[in-house]
């Protein structure tokens, strides 16, 4: 039963997590366009199961922070990068960038690592796999037909 009630927590932190990201007033910053299908997918996948809105993800790619002006100062950053030597250099860049750029936003380094430590992987483009295995039984305990 422990078990259980740990994939519960999961499945509401993940949800919690991703409407948290659906925020108008939040802009997530992740390395590539693979990054932001795989947030998009997991939009398109939560809202299809009734657990969020259909709302999209003002996700943004390192490319994009780096070569254009945004209009993101005062809003709060979520960086999401890869939890690898890659992805913590990318986020280390970005901070800067943003620090250097839009001096008046907040950066929240650690939600994106929240969201990969739940799911048990190292990269954004690969987290719906664990979310299907971890949202799909948590519909048949509750017995909920979506």
């Amino acid at each position: 039963m422990v078990g259980l009630a740990n994939g519960k927590q999961r499945s509401e932190s993940i949800v919690e997590i991703i409407k948290r990201m659906q925020n108008d007033d939040i802009v997530v910053i992740v390395e590539g366009k693979h990054d932001i299908e795989a947030l998009k997918s997991i939009v398109e996948y939560l809202s299809s199961n009734g657990l969020i809105s259909n709302k999209a993800i003002n996700a943004v790619t390192m490319d994009k922070l780096m070569y254009n002006h945004l209009d993101i100062d005062g809003k709060k950053i979520i960086i999401a990068t890869d939890n690898d030597r890659s992805g913590k250099n990318k986020k280390e860049q970005a901070i800067a960038l943003i620090r250097a750029k839009y001096p008046n936003s907040t950066i929240d380094e650690n939600t994106g690592i929240r969201l990969l430590k739940i799911l048990g992987t190292n990269s954004i483009e690969g987290i719906m796999g664990p979310i299907k295995e971890i949202i799909g039984p948590m519909d048949k305990f509750f017995n909920v037909k979506r």
